[in-house]
């Protein structure tokens, strides 16, 4: 068990380990999808039929299109080896694009890579889930005790209170 330092600035112990190449592509594909449902609940809407589109949150980003080339691309700039990955990703379902896309915005913080374990939103791995304004519908009113237990329930939300 090692100790890193967390988001709020206190010590915590974290579980690590090293996770090779091929299970990191695994979890990128299934963080996508996590990541779609989350909106998809925010929303109160199906987004199935919708395209994907990514795109870093810096100066100069290209747009990379279409699910595979996404995980790919957040493979390539999270993944350094099997015991150094970056341990702080934020990944933003922003808006909804007139040509019937869900746009991406990833954005990583300057931590130094480290093994695998539990990240910054105490769940396993580097992931960080977040909505743009353009996701949200008033269909679904998100800030319900009953919607926060339903994402924890989910493994979308960690309960910072328990």
């Amino acid at each position: 068990m090692k100790n890193y330092l967390n988001r709020f600035g206190n010590l915590k112990p974290v579980k690590s380990y090293t996770m090779h190449l091929e299970d990191f592509i695994k979890f990128v594909d299934k963080t996508i999808d996590e990541l779609i449902l989350y909106a998809q609940l925010h929303a109160g809407k199906d987004y199935a039929d919708y395209e994907l589109e990514f795109v870093w949150g810096m100066y100069g980003s290209q747009i990379v299109d279409g699910k595979e080339n996404i995980i790919y691309e957040i493979t390539d700039q999270v993944f350094v080896s099997p015991d150094k990955i970056y341990p702080c990703v934020d990944l933003i379902i922003e808006q909804l694009t007139p040509e019937k896309r869900l746009r991406i915005l990833g954005h990583r913080a300057g931590y130094e890579p480290r093994e695998f374990g539990i990240g910054w939103s105490n769940r396993p791995g580097p992931f960080i889930y977040g909505i743009g304004k353009g996701i949200l519908t008033g269909l679904v009113d998100t800030n319900s005790p009953e919607f926060r237990k339903k994402l924890i329930d989910m493994g979308l939300l960690y309960d910072k209170q328990a």
